[in-house]
């Protein structure tokens, strides 16, 4: 005869012997209905979308901010030349001025000779 090796006996869950304490179960991590709740591939797509608008945002904020910047500098570096110019055009009158200065002398020099 073959004898049959006792099985060990799985334990199961414990029971508190207390009538009021209720069995606990597994903790609902959600309050929302069933109908409400998304599934997880529901919700990846749903942020994949928002991301692409993010990003899409993003670079045409970013791309009215480089045209402001180009258009600052070229103002910048048109006041620049503008500026040169009249310092050049100050420079020569001032110059010319001089130059008719010691002309004046020098013919009144002249006269009296």
């Amino acid at each position: 005869m073959t004898a049959k090796k006792p099985q060990p006996q799985e334990p199961e869950s414990r029971v508190s012997g207390k009538d009021w304490k209720l069995a606990k179960t597994a903790t609902r991590r959600s309050q929302m209905p069933t109908a409400l709740k998304q599934s997880f591939t529901d919700r990846m797509a749903k942020t994949k979308k928002l991301n692409i608008t993010r990003d899409l945002a993003k670079s045409m904020t970013q791309e009215k901010n480089d045209d402001k910047r180009r258009k600052r500098e070229i103002t910048e570096e048109r006041k620049k030349i503008k500026e040169e110019k009249e310092r050049i055009a100050n420079l020569a009158a001032k110059m010319s001025a001089n130059k008719l200065k010691r002309l004046k002398k020098k013919a009144g020099n002249l006269k009296g000779r």
